[in-house]
C-alpha cells in the first residue's frame, strides 16, 4: 500500500494504544457492568429493567442454536434503523420480549457463504437496539414540565392531557404570532413514514418553518447532483445485483475515489461487501481523507488532504484530465453543457495540480497521478459524505466533483457515477392538503405561508430567537437532540430555554433539559416501519413487540394531535383537521405505504407497497459470495402500468413480473429515458432532467448569482482554516434559497454570501491548529447510542488525535487530558498521538454529551458537546453547516 508515513504495523500499533488510552481513560470498568445500575428510580418514569439477553450469558453463534438450546416463541424478520445500510434482522422473542437478534442471511449485503459471512451485523444493530429497548432510562409516559429549564423535573400525564394542553399552546400562538413563529425539526432515521408527519402537521398550520436531519446530515451532495444532473436522487448508482444493467453496479466498479467517506465505521456491513467486491474483481481504491481512517487502511493509495480544500484536489484533477486530453470526448460532445467554458476557467485561473498541491497537502505529482488513473479507469465512481457536506462550500465543492464525473463519461453506467452519502430521496408520497369548507380556504389564504421560512436548518432557529432575524420564533417540535448536535451549543442552550419546546425522544437527552412536553416515542422493534438504504432502497420491516409503556410512533402521534386540533381551532374547520390526516395512518402502517404511498408516488415510488417490499425480502435467489437476486426496490420505481416497466425484458424485471427498481440513473436506455414525463423528460427521450448536463449555462450563473455564488465556483473554504485561505462573507441581507429546494411553498430564507474574502488572520495567531470532527467510531450513530451501555464500554471516551510532531511541540502524550479551546469556548478531551492525520490537524469525535447518565453508570465520564466550541458557518446553498475546519489551540490539562 502507498501512504504518506503509516505502515500497517504502524496502524494496528495505533489502534491498539487507541484501545489502551480508552481503557485507561475509563479506568475500573468491569463486564459485568449491569450490576452498577442499581440506583433508585427516576420519578418521572416507569421503570424498565436491563434486559439480559441470552448472547450476554453464553455464544450462541446461529439463530438455529438458541432455538435448539432455549426455544423462543417466534422468530420475526425485522430490521435495523441506526444507519442507512438498513441490514435486515431475524428477532428472536420469548414472552413477548426480545431476547435475540442476528443477521439475515437472505440479505446478501450481509451474507457471503463462501468467506462465512452469515448474516453480518456491527455491533450497533446486533447488541444496541435490545439495550436501547429495554433501558431503565426509556421515557414511557407523556411529560409536562414542573420545574425551571434546563432540568428534568416533569410529572406524568395522559396522552390526552398532553395533546389538549399542547394543541391549545400551539393555537394560541398561531393566532397571536403567526404561523411561521412555530417550527420544527424532524427526523426519519427510524422510519421513512417517521419524518412526513411533522412537515405535513406545520404546513396545515400555514408554518413555512418545519426541517429535517439533512441539512445537518449530507444534503449538499444530493442538491448538487440534482442541479448538474436535472436530478432525481442523491445517489446515481447503487449496490448490490441490478436486473435491469446485470450487474452489481457499484460492486463492479474498477475505480472508486472515497473523499470525506469513512465508510468503513459509518457503514461497516455494507462496506464489508464493498471490500469483498474490491478483491473479487481487482479494483483501486484512493481514499481522500485529513485521517488514515479504517476506509484508508484497505485503500491503495491514502491523500491525507487538509481538512476544507476538496475543491482544490477536484479542480486540479480536472486541469490535468482537460489540457492531457483524457476527458470523454465523444459524451462530453453529446451531454455535456459548458466543458469549454469550464476548460477556460480552470486555466485562466490558474487551478493546475501545482497550485492545488500546496493548498490540499497533497504533492502535484500524486494529484496528476490519481487524475490519469480515475480518467483512464472505466467504471470509475466518487463516493462522497459529511467529510464534504459538513462545510460551508458543501454544494459547490458536490458540483465541482460532479463535473470531474461528467467529463470523464462515469455517468450512467454502471459501477460509475457520483455517490452522495447518504441522504436518498425514497420515502413517503402523501396526498395534499386540501382546505374541506369555504372558510378554511379563506383562512388559508390569508395567513398560512405569509413569510418565508428561516434559513432550512435547524441550527437557525436559535438565531432566531436570540438575533430576532429574519423573524423571531416561539415553539418547535423537536424529534433528535440539537442541544448536542447543534453549533454553539452554549447559545442553542440559551435559545431553547425562551422557546416553547415539544420533544419527541427516547431518553431524558440534552434537549429534553428544555422541554415542556416530552412525549415517548417508539424504536424500530415496535412498530411496523419502513427503511431507507444508502441507494434510493427501501425495506417494510416488522413490529416485533409491542410498545414500551405508553410510547407511540411519530406518524400516530401528529395524527392524534391533529384529531385534537380539530376540537379547540375556531379559525379551521373540524373536517380540515380529520380528514387531512387520518388516525389510521399511524396505526396501520401495511395500508398506508400500500394505499397511500404506492398511490402518490407516481413514476418515482408508485411501484414500492408494502406488499412489494415484503415479496422482495421473502426471495430466495442464488447461494454464494455474491447472489443474483433481486433483494429491494429502489426508486425511481414506477407501477406495472407504466411504459417503462413494460419494456422491461424477462431477466430484467421482479420476481413478481413488476419493475425491480432502478440502480444506475441516466443510462442511455429505454428503461430510463422513459421512465418521467411532462416538465422533467418532455419527449420522453433525455436522459437528464435538463438538455445536457450543466457545468455552465448563463440562466444557471444568473440564478446562483442571486446568493453570491457563480456557475463555476471560484475556490474558497471555510472562515477558519491553518493557511488563510479565501472564504465567504455573510452579508446582512436574506434572499430567497435557490432551486426549490425549500421546505414549504413558501420557500426559505438564506443569507447572500460574498465569496473570495480572506478570513481573519488574527484568529489564526490565536488559533493556530486545525479542529476537525466525525463520529468516534463503528459502534455510535449521533448521541442515542451513548445509552446502550455496551456500546458505552467500547467507544465511552472523547479522544483527540493528535500527530507526533504536534504532540511534541504540545508537549502532550497519549493518554494525557487536553484543553480544546476556541472562541467559543472550550472542551476536554483524552490525548491519542499517531501519526496518521495531518500533522496540524486535530479530530475530535463527536456525539458526547453531559446528560449520558449510562456513562457515569458503567465507570465513565460524561463529556460536553463537542458542538459547544463549533462556531454557526453554514452553505447558503443548502444549509448545511460547518462543522470539519475551525481553529483552535491546545493545552495539556
Amino acid at each position: 500500500m502507498e501512504q504518506t508515513g503509516m505502515s500497517r504495523r504502524q496502524f494496528l500499533r495505533a489502534v491498539t494504544t487507541a484501545t489502551a488510552a480508552g481503557v485507561a481513560a475509563g479506568a475500573g470498568v468491569a463486564l459485568g457492568a449491569e450490576k452498577a445500575f442499581t440506583r433508585p428510580w427516576n420519578k418521572w418514569s416507569e421503570r424498565v429493567d436491563w434486559e439480559q439477553v441470552p448472547f450476554t450469558l453464553r455464544n450462541i453463534r446461529r439463530p438455529e442454536d438458541a432455538v435448539d438450546s432455549w426455544p423462543v416463541d417466534k422468530v420475526v424478520r425485522s430490521g435495523c434503523s441506526f444507519c442507512p445500510v438498513a441490514c435486515w434482522h431475524l428477532v428472536q422473542v420469548k414472552n413477548g420480549r426480545v431476547v435475540n437478534v442476528y443477521g439475515d442471511p437472505a440479505n446478501p449485503v450481509q451474507a457471503d457463504t463462501e468467506n462465512s459471512v452469515d448474516g453480518a451485523l456491527c455491533a450497533k444493530g446486533r447488541t444496541g437496539i435490545i439495550q436501547l429497548l429495554y433501558n431503565k432510562y426509556r421515557i414511557t409516559r407523556p411529560l409536562k414540565r414542573v420545574g425551571p429549564k434546563p432540568s428534568m423535573e416533569f410529572e406524568p400525564i395522559s396522552w390526552k392531557q398532553a395533546y389538549e394542553e399542547i394543541a391549545k399552546k400551539i393555537l394560541e400562538i398561531r393566532d397571536t404570532d403567526g404561523p411561521h413563529a412555530i417550527a420544527g425539526k424532524t427526523t426519519d432515521r427510524v422510519s421513512r413514514d417517521g419524518g412526513p408527519p411533522m412537515f405535513r402537521f406545520l404546513h396545515m398550520l400555514g408554518s413555512p418553518n418545519p426541517t429535517h436531519e439533512g441539512y445537518i446530515c449530507n444534503d449538499a451532495g444530493w442538491m448538487a447532483i440534482n442541479w448538474v444532473f436535472g436530478g432525481p436522487g442523491g445517489q446515481t448508482n447503487g449496490w448490490g445485483w441490478d436486473p435491469l444493467t446485470q450487474s452489481y453496479d457499484l460492486g463492479d466498479s474498477k475505480f472508486i475515489l472515497w473523499v470525506g467517506s469513512n465508510d468503513a465505521e459509518t457503514h461497516p456491513v455494507l462496506h464489508g461487501w464493498m471490500r469483498r467486491r474490491k478483491h473479487a474483481i481487482k479494483s483501486t481504491w484512493v481514499v481522500v481523507d485529513p485521517r488514515y481512517t479504517a476506509t484508508a487502511f484497505e485503500a491503495d493509495l491514502w491523500l491525507p488532504i487538509k481538512p476544507g480544500t476538496d475543491m482544490a484536489l477536484a479542480y486540479g484533477m480536472i486541469h490535468y484530465i482537460v489540457n492531457n486530453d483524457l476527458y470523454d470526448k465523444g459524451f462530453v460532445s453529446q451531454w455535456v453543457e459548458g466543458f469549454d467554458e469550464l476548460k477556460k476557467f480552470v486555466n485562466d485561473k490558474g487551478y493546475s495540480p501545482e497550485w492545488a498541491a500546496p493548498i490540499t497537502g497533497i504533492p502535484a505529482e500524486t494529484i496528476k497521478k490519481v487524475a490519469h488513473a480515475y480518467a483512464t479507469t472505466k467504471p470509475a465512481a466518487i463516493i462522497t459524505n459529511a467529510g464534504i457536506n459538513h462545510h460551508v462550500n458543501a454544494v459547490d465543492t458536490e458540483r465541482v466533483f460532479c463535473f470531474l464525473v461528467a467529463i470523464t463519461g462515469n455517468l450512467g453506467i454502471p459501477g460509475g457515477g457520483m455517490v452522495a452519502l447518504h441522504n436518498s430521496g425514497a420515502g413517503l408520497s402523501l396526498p395534499g392538503i386540501e382546505p374541506k369548507t369555504d372558510v378554511d380556504k379563506k383562512w388559508l389564504e390569508e395567513n398560512a405561508f405569509k413569510k418565508p421560512g428561516l434559513p432550512p436548518q435547524p441550527d437557525y432557529f436559535y438565531r432566531a430567537v436570540l438575533e430576532g432575524k429574519p423573524y423571531p420564533i416561539k415553539a418547535v417540535f423537536m424529534h433528535g437532540n440539537p442541544v448536542v448536535q447543534n453549533s454553539d451549543a452554549k447559545r442553542a442552550e440559551e435559545a431553547y430555554k425562551q422557546l416553547f419546546v415539544v420533544y419527541m425522544g427516547l431518553f431524558p437527552e440534552e434537549i429534553a433539559h428544555y422541554a415542556d412536553y416530552v412525549l415517548p416515542t417508539t424504536t424500530f422493534y415496535e412498530m411496523d416501519h419502513v427503511h431507507r438504504r444508502l441507494d434510493r432502497g427501501i425495506m417494510f420491516r416488522h413490529k416485533v413487540v409491542n410498545p414500551i409503556g405508553e410510547a407511540k410512533n411519530e406518524m400516530l402521534i401528529y395524527a392524534e394531535l391533529a384529531q385534537t386540533m380539530a376540537k379547540f381551532d375556531t379559525k379551521l374547520s373540524k373536517q380540515y383537521w380529520t380528514e387531512n390526516f387520518p388516525t389510521w395512518w399511524g396505526t396501520d402502517k401495511r395500508r398506508l405505504w400500500n394505499e397511500v404511498a404506492a398511490k402518490n408516488g407516481g413514476a418515482w415510488t408508485g411501484g414500492i407497497s408494502a406488499d412489494r417490499m415484503e415479496m422482495m425480502h421473502d426471495q430466495k435467489g442464488e447461494a454464494g459470495a455474491f447472489a443474483k437476486k433481486t433483494v429491494l426496490l429502489r426508486a425511481p420505481c414506477p407501477p406495472n402500468d407504466h411504459p417503462v416497466t413494460q419494456v422491461l425484458k424477462p431477466e430484467q424485471r421482479a420476481p413478481d413480473g413488476g419493475h425491480p427498481g432502478t440502480s444506475v440513473l441516466y443510462a442511455d436506455a429505454d428503461w430510463w429515458k422513459g421512465l418521467f414525463d411532462g416538465a422533467r423528460f418532455p419527449d420522453n427521450k433525455k436522459r437528464f432532467g435538463v438538455d445536457k448536463v450543466i457545468i455552465y449555462h448563463p440562466k444557471h450563473d444568473e440564478e446562483l448569482q442571486k446568493l453570491g455564488h457563480r456557475s463555476l465556483p471560484e475556490f474558497y473554504t471555510s472562515p477558519e482554516t491553518m493557511d488563510g485561505l479565501p472564504t465567504l462573507e455573510y452579508l446582512d441581507e436574506f434572499v430567497p434559497m435557490a432551486w426549490g429546494w425549500w421546505n414549504s411553498p413558501a420557500g426559505n430564507l438564506v443569507h447572500k454570501v460574498k465569496i473570495g474574502v480572506q478570513p481573519d488572520l488574527k484568529l489564526r495567531e490565536q488559533y493556530p491548529i486545525q479542529l476537525t470532527t466525525g463520529r468516534p467510531s463503528t459502534v455510535h450513530f449521533h448521541t442515542i447510542t451513548h445509552w446502550a451501555w455496551s456500546l458505552v464500554q467500547i467507544t465511552g471516551d472523547r479522544y483527540c488525535q493528535i500527530h507526533p510532531n504536534l504532540a511534541k511541540r504540545l508537549g502532550v502524550k497519549t493518554g494525557d487530558r487536553v484543553k480544546i479551546e476556541t472562541p467559543r469556548d472550550a472542551i476536554e478531551a483524552v490525548a491519542l498521538v499517531w501519526d496518521g492525520i495531518q500533522e496540524n490537524t486535530v479530530f475530535v469525535p463527536m456525539t458526547f454529551g453531559d446528560k449520558q447518565k449510562v456513562h457515569e453508570d458503567v465507570g465513565r465520564k460524561t463529556w460536553p458537546a463537542l458542538n459547544r466550541i463549533i462556531a454557526h458557518y453554514y452553505d447558503n446553498l443548502s444549509g448545511q453547516n460547518e462543522y470539519k475546519c475551525q481553529l483552535c489551540r491546545i493545552t495539556k490539562v
